[in-house]
């Protein structure tokens, strides 16, 4: 089964004979390009040459070197992607009700799950302090990172990078996250932000407390973050090290080429003959 993103149930039956076949060509690529070590390990379970695999995290957007966050006493907290099953938009409602500061939520975006979590955010009581504030345009972010303490990212499905937690390091604020799939790659518990064990509730309620009662704590982790993507996620070295694996292809595949047109330049020899 995969991930249904339409409507309906959010699992969809794939036919396993088809997945074979597919995973049968890939075994014939001469590079697997991933985007995090967890996507690594994940072919490597199954069979894939770990030589073969290349690690291209994506280049997040470039962020204002102007704008930084007031962290202010609002302690805005913000929540920014698709409301779907699996995204945990529930499970971070769960845990904000356990949340101890005073606190204020935006949570952007939309999905087939937006209801559901809208109904759960007034079942725990939460209406007066989260907003639903739907899908806004990029360039609008801006006004939310200007007052927001800390971002919330609570996918509970494994994620192959999740993006946003790299843009929003762009504008030097903390994350806090569960541990699922390659988002330890970029978030290092402690030091850009939280990694808190999956599903964890409790833990990442008082994850969120600690960055809004310590504000300093929460800017330093911000500038750390910053640091890092700037660091490691830069486009010159993306595409240094593309060049290099392309590279590395050409080089190999270059002497079988030229055994296959010699074979072809002999067969022709004896047809004019």
């Amino acid at each position: 089964m995969v991930r249904n993103p339409g409507p309906g149930f959010p699992l969809k039956w794939v036919s396993y004979s088809e997945k074979k076949r597919e995973i049968a060509l890939n075994h014939q690529f001469r590079r697997m390009v991933v985007v995090t070590t967890y996507m690594r390990d994940e072919l490597i379970k199954n069979g894939f040459d770990p030589a073969r695999i290349r690690i291209h995290a994506p280049v997040p957007r470039m962020g204002d070197p102007n704008l930084r966050s007031t962290f202010s006493d609002r302690n805005l907290i913000l929540y920014a992607g698709q409301i779907i099953r699996g995204k945990g938009v529930d499970v971070l409602l769960e845990s904000l009700a356990m949340v101890k500061s005073h606190f204020e939520c935006i949570i952007l975006g939309d999905g087939n799950h937006k209801a559901y979590c809208e109904q759960l955010s007034r079942d725990l009581g939460l209406a007066d302090r989260v907003h639903f504030k739907g899908f806004i345009p990029q360039e609008e972010l801006k006004a939310y990172y200007r007052e927001c303490s800390v971002v919330a990212l609570s996918s509970v499905w494994p994620e192959p990078i999740a993006t946003i937690g790299l843009e929003v390091m762009r504008y030097a604020l903390p994350v806090v996250a569960f541990d699922a799939g390659g988002i330890k790659d970029w978030l290092n518990d402690g030091h850009n932000g939280h990694l808190v064990p999956w599903m964890d509730r409790e833990a990442y309620a008082q994850r969120l407390d600690e960055l809004l009662q310590n504000k300093a704590k929460a800017r330093e982790m911000g500038e750390n973050g910053l640091k890092l993507v700037s660091e490691r996620y830069d486009f010159d070295g993306y595409i240094s090290d593309l060049e290099q694996m392309f590279s590395e292809v050409a080089q190999h595949a270059a002497p079988k080429l030229s055994k296959s047109l010699s074979g072809l330049n002999t067969a022709s020899a004896f047809a004019t003959a």
